[in-house]
């Protein structure tokens, strides 16, 4: 069933919780696009920041949301919180444990909040350090499928961490993660988001947000598009007036990168390369499939 469908859920309430695609009946607001930033609770600053540049003024089918788990705050955090979103309408306060081992819950309970009050075409998830050219991401969204994206800049090689703080002691399934889309920035069709949402209690959650997305989705038949006009690595790669999203940036940049759209019309005031980037080739197996060999991919 379509993701926008609202009588499939009504009609079989009595298999609620044995239907892999539940879906609600009803739908709190719509949207084109959902933006998704998790955020800490005290980053005030950050959020400031975005709701200043690339946040500010969104068009009326865009919905930003900053993700702020409030499980384990005290009350005058809370009650910060609840300041600050009488301000700007603009939080998600859902009642879990923030934590950085919480990240994967964090990204589940969001799926599942706005699967079951949003009407929604496409959703895409970034982090506080993410510039978003939202009126870029639009153009190229209105010509793509509703239907089975996961839209970012993929990894199939990564091997599993063994030690440190992204270490996965639960990870079993084979030496290397399966292909995903990295968090910095990642874009999915609602019917995905459903997916993940109503499938969340068989889900096994790792401590990477964005590997355990990758290994949720690797079995199903579904359009993963590589692109590397999502600049969304542990590290910018530089910058160029192509990106999509930008990850890993102070926010004197984010200003920086706003003033020249507004000035400039474009992101950079000079482009730049600090590290190659690649085309993801799905006809290798993944351990070989992300070489960096081409200076002109961006």
């Amino acid at each position: 069933m379509p993701c926008e469908d609202q009588t499939y859920g009504a009609m079989h309430k009595d298999q609620s919780d044995q239907g892999y695609w539940n879906l609600s009946p009803r739908k709190s607001f719509s949207c084109f696009l959902f933006i998704s930033v998790l955020s800490s609770p005290r980053n005030t600053h950050e959020r400031d920041v975005i709701r200043e540049t690339w946040g500010k003024d969104l068009p009326k089918d865009i919905v930003l949301r900053f993700v702020v788990g409030i499980g384990n705050l005290n009350r005058e955090e809370k009650d910060s919180l609840s300041r600050e979103h009488m301000l700007h309408k603009d939080l998600l306060l859902l009642n879990f444990n923030e934590s950085f081992n919480a990240l994967t819950l964090k990204v589940k309970e969001t799926f599942q909040w706005v699967d079951n009050n949003v009407d929604f075409k496409f959703l895409l998830k970034v982090d506080e350090d993410s510039f978003v050219r939202t009126d870029a991401l639009m153009r190229e969204l209105k010509l793509k499928t509703d239907i089975r994206l996961y839209w970012g800049f993929f990894d199939g090689r990564a091997l599993a961490k063994q030690k440190g703080k992204w270490e996965e002691k639960d990870w079993i399934l084979c030496d290397r993660y399966l292909p995903y889309a990295l968090g910095g920035g990642y874009v999915l069709s609602c019917d995905l988001v459903h997916y993940v949402s109503s499938n969340s209690k068989l889900l096994k959650a790792f401590k990477n947000e964005d590997v355990s997305l990758g290994a949720w989705l690797g079995p199903l038949d579904i359009n993963r598009v590589h692109d590397p006009r999502f600049d969304t690595e542990y590290k910018s790669r530089g910058c160029k007036n192509s990106y999509l999203v930008t990850h890993k940036i102070s926010s004197m940049l984010m200003r920086e990168y706003n003033n020249n759209l507004q000035k400039l019309g474009h992101l950079c005031s000079r482009e730049f390369q600090v590290r190659k980037s690649y085309i993801y080739n799905w006809s290798n197996p993944p351990s070989k499939c992300c070489e960096r060999v081409d200076s002109s991919v961006p």
